[in-house]
């Protein structure tokens, strides 16, 4: 790739410090260098160079979610017959599990590039999906990461959901879809000598359900079957039946269950985790786990409040996914802050380095473990992942309210995303995407949709 100097930007390194009027080089899939508006007034920028005007925009590191669903990017506006759910469990029967058996391998594709596109407009350049498609297991995983880092070029974290809730032969196929995947992904990397590591697009994760749906017996192949190093990717606690079907059934509460297996590592995504009790928060400090907090999601099916602080104060590595809820992480990270506000009522609840550290330092540190890369920065030496926001702000912009622009102008108002990188390659320019066209995906969509609604009456 090209040399290209993104100039007259305003620039969020991601840390304390902005660049006003500032540049980024950059050289391939890496950031050679930020660069002050003096600095770059006396620096010879060769021809060669691909020169972009940001038009005084604002340039952050690119967003990360740490927990999503693409499979559910055809369920808006979806009305199924006898929804009247009265717990979490029906939530699933009635709607997430009426799709997940609807889905094949186009939509399954359908799906992922669609939630992949919108991703990139909220400035998203990782993602970390956790999948489900019973009746269309094979090749799922393969289908989902050519969509979403082939054909929209983003970062991606993939998975299947292991679940017995569909019979003993669908848990297998999706044990083995896994281990296929994982497979396939640990011979990509070893054989990838030609290209940086930091250009590394994907790489997975071993899914399960949730304790609730998994026997005994699965945890048992799933434990023999995860490779070294590689942790898993459940729904933990979402809700409170979650947990006291554990007890009942096994006598043990769902951290205690899932580290009997060996599967709570450094490696591992525990999303939600509401109704955990102390001794299980402390187990997974102990074992330096991930957890993804998911608020909007968790405001929607009215299952609990994550305990932010209790976390945070356990040096747990807590990160911030949608849930498949949208793709606005700004938006999300506003959200968690109300939700903690509201639910504790204290309006000091969620402060700014709280906030902070979910999204810009957790989510970066949560791809660092997962696929390897170190994201999160404009910074030299850092791979050129990066959204520019058209954000013009009308109050001053420095490292110290930087946040404030975040949440109360951007989260609050509007999102654009003019322009996309990740790793170097231009996903978006100038608000269009570079490689394909969009109309005719969205019109391609909406007829699957309309298929895969029909299916799942």
């Amino acid at each position: 790739m090209m040399k290209r100097l993104v100039e007259r930007v305003n620039i969020w390194a991601g840390g304390d410090a902005v660049v006003n009027n500032g540049a980024i080089l950059l050289d391939g899939g890496t950031i050679e260098a930020v660069l002050t508006h003096e600095e770059l007034a006396e620096c010879e920028i060769p021809a060669a160079v691909e020169r972009i005007d940001g038009g005084g925009r604002l340039a952050i590191p690119g967003l990360v979610n740490a927990h999503t669903h693409l499979y559910s990017s055809l369920a808006r506006g979806m009305s199924l017959p006898g929804f009247a759910p009265t717990s979490f469990t029906q939530i699933l029967e009635q709607l997430w599990w009426r799709l997940d058996k609807a889905l094949d391998a186009e939509s399954v594709r359908t799906s992922a590039v669609v939630g992949a596109m919108e991703a990139a407009r909220c400035g998203v350049t990782s993602l970390i999906d956790h999948h489900a498609s019973p009746y269309a297991v094979p090749g799922s995983l393969e289908g989902l990461r050519k969509a979403v880092c082939d054909d929209v070029g983003l970062r991606g974290v993939f998975c299947y959901e292991v679940s017995d809730r569909d019979g003993e032969e669908i848990a297998l196929a999706g044990i083995e879809e896994n281990r296929s995947f994982l497979s396939d992904q640990s011979l990509t990397a070893r054989s990838s000598t030609d290209h940086p590591a930091d250009d590394r697009l994907s790489a997975g994760l071993f899914g399960l359900h949730a304790s609730f749906t998994l026997s005994d017996a699965t945890l048992e192949r799933v434990a023999s079957s995860l490779p070294e190093g590689v942790g898993i990717h459940i729904h933990v606690a979402e809700g409170p039946e979650d947990e006291m079907q554990c007890v009942a059934e096994h006598g043990l509460r769902i951290v205690e269950r899932l580290d009997r297996f060996g599967m709570l590592r450094p490696t591992s995504i525990l999303a939600h985790c509401l109704h955990l009790d102390e001794a299980e928060k402390d187990l997974l400090s102990a074992r330096n786990v991930i957890v993804a907090h998911n608020p909007r999601s968790n405001m929607n099916n009215a299952v609990g409040a994550f305990d932010l602080d209790g976390s945070l104060g356990r040096n747990l590595l807590v990160g911030l996914g949608t849930d498949g809820l949208g793709a606005n992480m700004l938006a999300e990270l506003f959200t968690a802050a109300l939700f903690q506000k509201a639910s504790r009522n204290d309006p000091l609840a969620a402060p700014f380095p709280s906030l902070h550290r979910l999204l810009f330092e957790n989510n970066p540190r949560i791809v660092e473990r997962t696929l390897g890369v170190k994201v999160g920065r404009i910074s030299p030496g850092y791979p050129a992942d990066i959204a520019i926001l058209d954000y013009i702000p009308p109050t001053p912009l420095s490292g110290d309210t930087i946040l404030g622009h975040i949440l109360f102008g951007i989260a609050v108002h509007s999102l654009r995303v003019t322009d996309l990188f990740v790793a170097g390659r231009a996903v978006l320019r100038d608000g269009r995407f570079c490689d394909f066209d969009e109309d005719e995906v969205y019109a391609h969509a909406r007829e699957q949709a309309a298929r895969l609604w029909r299916g799942a009456v």
